[in-house]
């Protein structure tokens, strides 16, 4: 599967430089159109060419379709964690770990929000996790039981020994459940004066 995806990115390579340098060719004016006319008349000419030509234009139309797919399949697969277990393989995506973190965010006092993002690289596992935290909130205090938290839980879950790094960023701190608006000074009502 490897060798058929990096000959079709190959040939999908080629395909664009080719058509590249035919479009440039075309607008510097280097082939005149009488040539490109009698390049066109020689495809045309015989069967056998005509069938070359229409063979060589599916393949561009498949490496086009292909190319494409392969390329959305690689992506959606770098977007999981895979293990195997005695039974089979195990897959875990991405996706559900960041909710699962969010989930697991959310239950700690002092957090109104969270998004996360989770990376995967040879060194390890990389959490990025922006939390909106309510005020009066302590920040190191919240932040260190995140970090924790989520570096035991995601380790246990997913049974692995790998490095998890854990950035946070603090985007917003909100008011609290229990705070109330700042009063706004009432506004007197004004009797008009009788005389």
């Amino acid at each position: 599967m490897y060798f058929f995806r990096r000959l079709f990115m190959l040939a999908f390579m080629l395909m664009m430089i080719a058509a590249g340098a035919v479009l440039i060719a075309i607008s510097l004016n280097v082939v005149s159109p009488e040539q490109w006319a009698g390049v066109i008349g020689q495809a045309t000419a015989t069967l056998t060419a005509q069938a070359s030509v229409g063979a060589v234009g599916g393949l561009f139309v498949l490496i086009g379709l292909v190319a494409p797919y392969m390329q959305a399949k690689q992506l959606k697969k770098k977007r999981i964690i895979a293990f195997q277990n005695p039974d089979g393989e195990v897959t875990v995506s991405l996706t559900a770990i960041e909710e699962y973190i969010q989930k697991i965010a959310k239950g700690i006092p002092g957090i109104r929000d969270v998004r996360s993002q989770v990376e995967i690289d040879r060194k390890g596992i990389d959490i990025t996790i922006d939390v909106s935290l309510v005020s009066g909130a302590n920040i190191p205090q919240v932040t260190e039981t995140i970090q924790m938290e989520v570096r035991n839980k995601v380790q246990s879950m997913l049974g692995v020994e790998e490095k998890i790094s854990i950035k946070m960023h603090i985007k917003k701190i909100m008011r609290g459940a229990g705070e109330m608006a700042e009063p706004e000074e009432a506004e007197t009502a004004h009797i008009p004066f009788r005389g």
